[in-house]
């Protein structure tokens, strides 16, 4: 886009409601003749799913964004990708302005709008559109590694090809969704590489098959508000909590304790399809289930010890969007100024993508309109009128060098002001992005902070309410398992989930007493979950028989009553991880036999 008609053009169709492909444009900064996306890469990684214009350097970005909404403009060496549609006039987050400040920040630019375009053709649907056999085919490959934010992928055959998020799982890093070694198969565009795997995808349900009530699982927040979050158990599972659910004190601001884009820890209360998630049930004990991974093979999706992740909100600079024109050099008054013929209005088009250098703008002067000549005259009649046209004559030569030096001296000025702009222009971009990073470091802080004191109030939350002391042992226990029952089970499903009898073996209450590394009440909580059937639902707890030797064929510990010993997992993936040993009896009751360390096989 070069000028002023290709700029209103360019608005109209953006505008309009014929566009059937997101638009990518890309802006060139004031003194470069080139930008700082590399647009021979976008080009060539978004294909035919998204159209992509250059804007140059020009007074006509003025005609472009007095067409666009306040907001939607993009000039100065930015970039914006604008969606099918015309929901981004109204939310402009729809369409995010991308920056870079230098030709070094130019490849993280062109990441991002490659990105940003690549995720509304999918929104878009333009993946899923119906290709022809000459353009796609089913591949198989393994990956090779991650970079860039692709997957590359040696495909069977010898050839390669590059997944990238958008056709494995949006929104995702493609490093938690693939990783290196794994088999992939789907469709490959021929053109572009890209291969489309989302068919072999897991369905959320049937990844979230593995997680059962009373399981510590990691889920990430996704957006928080004073009384209330949304956490996902997987990229298409959103489950929302109360702040009953994260904290005890009905006063707090879930804004001060949550941030989005964290990964938290939370207990299931209930399994699908109505998921319930409580952050409050979290010991700090707990030994949490590992994230869920999209693919079979694939790594878990979240990271629990990964740093929280800091917002950092651009903000749009207000430069005026006409770049400041070159100098105009004076010359030699030209005889015959040749007029330029006004542009013909042009309908944009992919391809108006212009290499033309930018050239110096020369002012041309147009050359006094000789007059006629005089017919001859007499030298003698006409001396004095001769001696008065030289008198003018020096006079307007002396006014004309005035005037020339009195514009010699503005344009000198106008030089300087232009060097001091340009200047300051520099050092507002510096500026602005050690502002960024400023801001960058206090959101880390601010989630930090805000991680620590929901963890800190989850510490301090059993000790809100005075814990009752009994003298007997076995009273206190039972207290600690019931109200580990009516704190966990729902109100709703309580009758149908009740507490049942169970007895207490002689040696159970002195290996509670003896054993080191686990809370009380994390054992109660564990016993609750044998009782109640919990634990035989989740993965995490382990529930086998304990059986008389390691051989896989060997007898399970039983008592001449008939009873068989169990053995559950009340730690995991932790040194001499803990472990409940209880017997069942011929009845169907419980009795309790000892806690014990990992190594500990005795019943």
């Amino acid at each position: 886009m070069t000028n002023t008609s290709e700029a209103e053009a360019l608005a109209a169709v953006l505008n309009g409601d014929s566009r059937t492909k997101p638009t990518v444009v890309v802006t060139v900064a004031s003194g470069h003749t080139e930008p700082y996306a590399d647009v021979e890469r976008i080009a060539a990684e978004i294909g035919d799913l998204a159209d992509l214009y250059l804007v140059t350097t020009g007074g006509h970005t003025w005609a472009f964004s007095n067409k666009m909404t306040p907001g939607t403009q993009v000039y100065g060496g930015a970039g914006r990708v604008y969606p099918v549609g015309l929901a981004w006039n109204i939310d402009l987050l729809q369409a995010p302005l991308r920056f870079a400040w230098s030709k070094s920040e130019g490849r993280k630019l062109t990441g991002q709008l490659i990105d940003d375009a690549l995720d509304m053709a999918a929104a878009a649907g333009l993946f899923d559109s119906a290709r022809t056999a000459s353009t796609r085919e089913r591949r198989a490959g393994t990956v090779r590694s991650i970079m860039s934010e692709r997957a590359l992928v040696d495909l069977v055959g010898g050839d390669m090809a590059s997944i990238p998020p958008q056709l494995a799982q949006a929104g995702v890093p493609i490093e938690r969704v693939l990783a290196p070694g794994m088999h992939v198969d789907g469709v490959l565009e021929k053109k572009s590489r890209w291969l489309d795997i989302r068919e072999s995808r897991p369905t959320a349900e049937e990844a979230l098959k593995t997680y059962a009530a009373g399981d510590v699982v990691p889920a990430e927040v996704r957006s928080v508000l004073a009384g209330s979050a949304d956490l996902r158990l997987h990229p298409d599972v959103t489950v929302e909590l109360f702040r009953s659910d994260v904290t005890g004190d009905p006063d707090d601001d879930l804004s001060a304790l949550l941030t989005p884009g964290e990964v938290v820890l939370a207990r299931v209360v209930a399994a699908g399809p109505k998921w319930r998630l409580s952050l409050r049930e979290v010991r700090e004990h707990d030994t949490a289930r590992e994230a869920l991974a999209l693919y079979a093979g694939g790594p878990p999706w979240l990271d629990p010890d990964a740093p929280p992740p800091a917002v950092v909100e651009h903000v749009d600079p207000e430069p005026a969007p006409a770049e400041v024109a070159p100098v105009v050099e004076p010359v030699e008054p030209a005889a015959e100024p040749v007029a330029e013929p006004p542009a013909k209005a042009a309908i944009p088009s992919p391809a108006m993508m212009p290499r033309r250098k930018g050239e110096p703008v020369r002012a041309v002067r147009p050359a006094p309109a000789s007059a006629p000549s005089p017919e001859p005259v007499r030298e003698k009649e006409h001396a004095p009128a001769k001696k008065a046209a030289v008198q003018s004559m020096s006079l307007q030569v002396t006014a004309i060098k005035a005037e020339k030096a009195h514009l010699e001296a503005e344009l000198t000025e106008l030089r300087d002001q232009v060097s001091g702009l340009r200047n300051e222009r520099v050092q507002f971009a510096k500026d602005l992005a050690r502002a960024a990073r400023q801001v960058e470091t206090r959101d880390a802080e601010l989630a930090r902070m805000r991680s620590q004191l929901r963890r800190a109030k989850q510490r301090t939350a059993p000790s809100d309410v005075a814990l009752p002391v009994f003298a007997d042992r076995e009273r206190g226990f039972r207290h600690l398992v019931e109200a580990a029952w009516a704190r966990r089970i729902p109100v709703g499903e309580q009758p149908t989930r009740p507490l049942p009898d169970y007895a207490i073996g002689e040696r159970f209450l002195d290996s509670v007493d003896a054993l080191e590394g686990i809370a009380v009440d994390k054992i109660a909580d564990v016993v609750m979950e044998v009782l109640t059937g919990l634990a035989e639902q989740s993965t995490g707890r382990e529930l086998h028989q304990l059986r008389t030797s390691a051989g896989g064929n060997a007898a399970p510990q039983s008592r001449t009553d008939g009873a068989v010993c169990y053995r559950v997992s009340m730690q995991i993936h932790t040194p001499s991880a803990r472990r409940l040993h209880f017997w069942k009896c011929p009845d169907g009751t419980i009795e309790l036999s000892r806690v014990v360390v990992h190594d500990d096989m005795e019943p």
